[in-house]
């Protein structure tokens, strides 16, 4: 069994004025967009207008970094989604996020974790989503534009492999002021750099597995 390793979100609640103007959008260039399925297992039953603002800004952020992301509604425990492959899992094309009813296992303000093997490769994430919506942060940014942002961290993190955490942005292991003024501002994104890290690392991840793959379609057209 593969030992798992776990990236969290750290979110520090500062009293401090997150007023101002003026964040240089970045663009991005990549094309074309690679792309990433992201199965939702609403475990925590949040709601639906909550998940919908969630997704938008998730697909913004993911966006900027040149990935396109097809969300599959997966449901709740009592109400599982009409949607096909749920659990069709397969890492870097298809990943999992599962919104947790319970509270984190550590800290109060670590909103989401991503586990990973010794190599780097994981495809599943949780968000820890009664803290998140109870936050001091849900306030400012509103529940479901965290929960965006809180997501395209996790995904990142799969994407990016182990140690991906950053000094600053969004995938800064603490979101202190300038983080939280950007995410208010609609301008926490990755950096360049990480951007141009997860396209190489997703393509070299499809073409091992399309390398992996061809054995099996040259013996069914025997």
């Amino acid at each position: 069994m593969k030992n798992t390793a776990a990236n969290s979100l750290a979110l520090l609640i500062l009293a401090a004025s997150l007023i101002g103007q003026g964040s240089e959008a970045r663009e991005r260039t990549m094309t074309p967009p690679v792309s990433v399925t992201v199965s939702v297992f609403n475990d925590a039953g949040a709601p639906a207008f909550v998940l919908a603002e969630a997704q938008q800004r998730a697909t913004a952020v993911m966006s900027q970094a040149g990935v396109s992301l097809v969300w599959l509604d997966c449901g709740t425990p009592g109400s599982r989604g009409p949607e096909w492959g749920c659990s069709a899992i397969a890492f870097p094309q298809h990943l999992s996020v599962r919104l947790v009813s319970k509270a984190t296992p550590s800290k109060a303000d670590i909103f989401g974790q991503s586990f990973q093997d010794d190599g780097g490769q994981g495809s599943y994430a949780v968000v820890y989503y009664p803290g998140l919506a109870a936050s001091k942060v849900a306030e400012t940014l509103r529940t479901g534009n965290l929960l965006g942002l809180v997501v395209a961290h996790e995904v990142g993190h799969l994407l990016l492999g182990r140690n991906s955490h950053s000094a600053d942005g969004l995938m800064a292991a603490v979101w202190q002021v300038p983080e939280l003024h950007r995410a208010t501002q609609g301008n926490l994104f990755f950096s360049r750099g990480q951007a141009d890290q997860i396209r190489v690392r997703y393509l070299a991840a499809s073409a091992r597995l399309i390398k992996a793959s061809e054995p099996l379609n040259a013996s069914s057209g025997k």
